[in-house]
This record gives C-alpha cells, structure tokens and sequence, in this order.
C-alpha cells in the first residue's frame, strides 16, 4: 500500500505490502472547525485567571516570541495578544531564540510580524531584540536549587508582566516543548543554557515527564523542573501570563491561556492523548521528522530519531527521510555535535562522561543508539561523506531500502512515523 511522509517541503511516496506494514503514526489530532483567530480569541477571553488586558494597565510588558525553528502561526498569536497590550506603559517584545541561530532570515521576518502587529495595535512604547545568548552584560539573578547560574538577557529582567507565546510538543529531554522554555533556554546565555541542558544525560530528562505533568508520578523531570525554577528567579513577583497552542503545519489544534501552570498542564494532556504512542518494537521503522523546518539540519532532525527510537527492535535499522537543506547543523553546535560524533562510538560515549559542553547530549544520545541498531539509513541533501563520517549511511532511493529488508525478510514487519518532531513512542512489552 501507498504511505506519504513529509519530506522538507514536500512527501515522498512509499510502497509497502500490506503484509510487512505495522502501523504508520502521526500525530492524530483534529484542526479546530473554527478559524485560528476566533480560537485564539476565544482562549483569550476566558483564560486560566485574570485576562491579559486587566493585568498590563500602566505596567512594563514582556512579550516571549519563540523563534523561526518552531512552525506555530506566529502571526495570529501577536494580533491575539498585543492590541490588548495598548494600556500598558511600554512593551518588550523578545524573540526566545535560546542557543539558536541569531540572525536567521525567518527570525529577522518574525521581527517584522511583530513590528507589524504593534503599528497596526496602536502601540507605540515598545522594541524588539532578538536573544543573543553570546552577547556580553547579561544579568545575573543568581542560581536554581540544581546550581544553574540564572544569566538572562537584560532587555528581559525586571518587568511587571511577562507573556509568553508557545507552541506545545513532546521534546526529547525537556518532557513537553512548553511556555517554560520561552525562559530558559529562551532568554538566556550560553552559559545558563549550558548548565542547564548537562541535564540532558539524565535518564529522567525524557518526553512523557514534566513538573506540570497532571499525573504526579510523570513529574519527576531534573531538566524540565530547572526551567520551571530559573523562570521563578526571572519573574520574581511578576505576573506571568501564556496563550499556548498545539498546532499542526500551522493550523491549530488547541489552544489555552492565562496562568503557565495550568495552561501548561492542559496542554500535556492533549498531547498525551494525540501524540504519544505505545508500539510493539519491530526490526524495522521509517522516520521522517515531518518536512522543514523539522528538518532543517541533521540537529534538528536528530530530535524525530529521539521521540521514535523506542520502537526499533535491538539490532534493527532504521530510514531516515530527513532533507537537512541547512547542513548538519547551525554553526555554534558542529564542533560539539557533529565533529564529536565523528569518533568511535565507543569514545564519543566515553567522552561525555566528564565536563558537559553544550550540544554534546546530541551526540552522546545518537551514539547510544547507533551502537544498539545494525544501521541508520539516511535519505536526505547532505554528501555521502557528511553523512557517513558520523556513522550513518546514506541512500539515493528509500524504497530501494524498503524492497531490499523485504527481500532479505519476507515477513519483516515496518512501522512507519511521520511528523516524528512531534511523537512520543513508547515500547509495548510483549
């Protein structure tokens, strides 16, 4: 039978007998009936506490924009929040980039939302600053109860109100992509963001956990609970306020606003029952992160691999449809990402186990797994070499690959994830 999968700005069409075929996941969410706008403000109205509007009157306004790797409708968030921002006495809009790039053009066109957004609101009191985590005079707020210091973006301290614009997902090692991270790693410096993501080697840093989690069992999460702790320290005594989405290929699925906590929490409920998944391990998956910019580079592709490896049986292979039309990865994270993985396995693992430097839990984590599976077989734009210098094998014809496990194993069964960027699998005992 035929399967699409997406594949950086378009899908690529698979053949796989019905036989060998054990399922196919994506997320398995419903667009709302309704338009973004009406929803967005429909959330708006009737958020988890006071309404954005009353909290801002002649108060200092922080506004948390994420940056271009997220593919939530940045533009319908904005004319949702900031014409209700027109009697605050000024706003600070901010583009939570984190480690990201800085100046890419698609961040440099959110600019230009927001810019756009605040002339047609009436609002003339603001600015925008997109994060820089490598800038000198960040301030210091001192340190979570983990020891991470809190260094944080001065356009960002001391403000009445902070809002924060989100888009939710499982995430690999922070639980749930979530308001939280607007903060930290957000607004943060390299060294906070350092600190806190060594954490990332935690075994319960993991998707399905979170300090908001609605199951107190699930909320045992050392990455994710230090963001929640430096976003305290970054707020102190101000109000913080969130309008989250779940959106898909920018359309939206759900939408809350009002107080992080709740907000936050309701979100992990929707996407524990649209996008996590309990599967019978098969020797064989097929993985696409679900098109660009999901798959912008191997860096941010490698995240799909995460979220889906639990259903690769030990020993099994994997095809990665990933197009990486970026290269393998932004330029700060090739030397601790990339170039480290280009050792042997055995060492790049053995490396980390020391002093931590950011992007190197990328590298361990994909060692870990390569040295469990038989193979990684890659389609994607990057050179044969890029892609088999880091232990990965690369392919010109994906269903080659699949006719190929087919014909080695008549019976092999296939599980194929789609939009893998934003599942959550878990293994099925048998």
């Amino acid at each position: 039978m035929k399967v699409s999968v997406r594949n950086g700005s378009g899908e690529i069409q698979l053949d796989i007998p019905k036989r060998n075929l054990a399922g196919v996941y994506a997320p398995k969410k419903a667009h709302s009936r309704t338009s973004t706008a009406t929803e967005l403000e429909r959330a708006m109205n009737s958020p988890h506490g006071p309404r954005l509007e009353d909290l801002v009157i002649g108060k200092s306004v922080c506004v948390l924009v994420e940056d271009h790797t997220r593919d939530e409708p940045h533009m319908e968030l904005l004319s949702a929040v900031v014409p209700r921002l027109r009697r605050a006495n000024r706003v600070q809009f901010m583009i939570a980039t984190g480690s990201h790039e800085v100046n890419h053009p698609a961040n440099l066109k959110i600019v230009d939302l927001v810019k756009k957004a605040a002339t047609d609101a009436g609002i003339e009191r603001y600015a925008v600053k997109i994060n820089d985590c490598h800038e000198p005079g960040f301030v210091d707020l001192g340190r979570t109860k983990r020891g991470t210091p809190v260094l944080v973006n001065s356009k960002a301290v001391g403000h009445d109100v902070y809002v924060a614009l989100a888009d939710m997902k499982a995430h690999y090692f922070a639980g749930y992509s979530s308001a939280l991270k607007d903060f930290l790693p957000g607004v943060c410096s390299f060294q906070t963001i350092e600190a806190n993501h060594a954490m990332a080697l935690n075994p319960k840093s993991t998707f399905g956990r979170h300090p908001y989690h609605p199951d107190p069992a699930k909320r045992d999460s050392p990455l994710a609970d230090d963001m929640r702790d430096a976003m305290e320290i970054i707020t102190k005594n101000a109000k913080v306020f969130t309008l989250s989405v779940i959106s898909d290929e920018n359309k939206l699925v759900w939408t809350e606003a009002g107080s992080l906590q709740p907000v936050i929490s309701r979100g992990i409920a929707v996407l524990d029952e649209t996008d996590s998944f309990n599967v019978k391990p098969t020797p064989r998956i097929i993985v696409s992160p679900g098109g660009y910019p999901q798959d912008k580079s191997l860096y941010h592709a490698q995240r799909a691999i995460e979220l889906t490896k639990n259903a690769v049986a030990d020993g099994g292979e994997i095809l990665f449809i990933a197009e990486c039309r970026d290269g393998v990865a932004p330029e700060e994270a090739v030397e601790n990402f990339y170039n480290k993985l280009k050792a042997p396995l055995d060492e790049v693992i053995r490396s980390i186990s020391g002093q931590y430097h950011l992007y190197e839990h990328k590298a361990y984590k994909f060692a870990e797994l390569l040295e469990r599976i038989s193979a990684v077989k890659m389609y994607t734009l990057l050179d044969r070499k890029t892609v088999e210098d880091v232990h990965l094998q690369k392919v010109e014809n994906p269903q080659a690959v699949i006719d190929a496990w087919i014909d080695e194993d008549p019976k092999t069964k296939i599980l194929v994830f789609d939009k893998g960027n934003k599942l959550a699998i878990y293994p099925l005992d048998d």
